[in-house]
């Protein structure tokens, strides 16, 4: 339900730097005559911690509050200052029953700002949306958030609550596998979640394989993007075994993710039987022919897809395997322009269609057998008899050692 426009308060995109509560004043003072507030915007705009304080004593009497966006609102601030800016506005916050969605996106507030609202997450138990992309969170940061969600599921069972939260945004903040397990076991505890963005975050595939298995408890899932991660071989397993779990997924985002020629065929595979999915990207992660195959055939069961990103794979854009895919979709009465751009296909040789894991392991065959080559060539070059040449060689030495001695005496 959109929110009536008197019961907005917006200074977006101003651009207006408030470091003083002098600077905010006229527009607290705006703020206070709106009656029943709802929505708060603030984004584009630099606050400082005075400001954020005299905005903090404000928002009190606006318990009414559903919306807060408040991204990109730090801008040229000191991460100490940024961190008691964040701990006077969440501070506020945490009591207002109403509000269900809070955006703190676009400021570089790092673990210190993560601890600042830790607070404020694990005690708001009705807030619905969380959106903290890009804030430089690192590892230490990204599991204090996590395990303030841990702490927030806790008092929801407390109260005999069910937990409120279905979208959680934390996308390009350099979580790295670090974080993952405790996301992982933040996410296997809310069970709510319908939305789950987490793209860019440098996660591998030991920390994808404990996300999606914590994901697998949320089957109301509708919308998973974990794009430019890397999956591989285990990744992509885990997630084959995730998808049966998500009956309402509707858009699946793992473009960018490297499943490899097994894992991409293993994870197309697991699509068959998605038929709510409308959104599928599955760029640039190395799926060769075998998959392209695959993917034909799950497509049969996908009567509502609206859109397909494929570019950027291993087979070619005029195969068979295309013209297949493009069948299934006629026959379900979708419009082959659904698909992405191929312009950036990688056709590939036999000699060069193996497997990631396949290649990896030969290298590490290749690299043992050069080791253990090396090795004996030592060991041989120590207990062989020298050539008549390399016997030689010595006595030279030997010879020309002994005059260099005479010369010096």
């Amino acid at each position: 339900m959109a929110i009536p426009a008197d019961r907005i308060y917006s200074l977006e995109g101003k651009g207006l730097k408030l470091t003083t509560a002098e600077d905010i004043e006229p527009y607290l003072e705006e703020l206070r005559n709106v009656e029943n507030l709802e929505e708060l915007r603030l984004n584009g705009n630099t606050i400082g911690a005075e400001a954020a304080e005299a905005l903090a004593s404000v928002l009190k009497t606006k318990p009414t509050l559903k919306i807060a966006t408040l991204h990109d609102i730090f801008t040229s601030r000191l991460k100490d200052e940024v961190k008691q800016s964040v701990i006077a506005l969440c501070g506020v916050l945490v009591d207002f029953p109403n509000l269900i969605e809070l955006n703190l996106s676009d400021n570089a507030f790092g673990p210190l700002g993560a601890e600042a609202m830790s607070e404020f997450l694990s005690k708001h138990t009705g807030l619905q949306v969380l959106k903290l992309n890009n804030n430089g969170l690192g590892i230490h940061g990204g599991t204090t958030i996590a395990n303030a969600l841990i702490e927030c599921q806790a008092e929801c069972e407390r109260l005999g609550k069910e937990p409120a939260l279905h979208t959680i945004v934390c996308g390009r903040n350099r979580l790295e596998n670090g974080a993952a397990p405790a996301f992982a076991k933040a996410f296997a505890a809310l069970k709510s979640l319908r939305e789950v963005r987490m793209p860019q975050n440098g996660i591998r595939p030991e920390g994808i394989a404990e996300l999606v298995s914590g994901l697998a408890s949320n089957t109301k899932l509708a919308i998973l993007d974990l794009q430019d991660n890397t999956f591989t071989h285990s990744g992509s397993v885990a997630l084959a075994s995730a998808l049966p779990s998500w009956a309402a997924l509707e858009h699946l985002n793992i473009g960018d993710c490297l499943l490899g020629s097994t894992g991409g065929r293993l994870v197309i595979e697991a699509l068959k039987d998605r038929a709510t999915l409308k959104i599928v990207n599955l760029q640039y992660n190395e799926i060769e022919m075998d998959g392209a195959l695959a993917l034909a055939e799950s497509l049969r069961t996908l009567k509502l897809l609206e859109s397909l990103e494929l570019n950027g794979n291993r087979f070619d854009a005029e195969s068979n395997a295309v013209e297949l895919i493009k069948t299934a979709l006629s026959e379900n009465d979708i419009d082959d322009d659904i698909i992405g751009s191929l312009s950036d296909m990688e056709e590939i040789t036999d000699d060069e269609g193996e497997s990631e894991s396949e290649k990896s392991e030969e290298e590490e065959e290749e690299k043992e057998e050069e080791e253990k080559g090396a090795t004996a060539a030592m060991d041989e070059d120590s207990v062989r008899p020298k050539t008549a040449s390399e016997t030689l060689e010595d006595e030279l030495a030997d010879l020309v050692s002994q005059m260099k001695q005479q010369l010096n005496v």
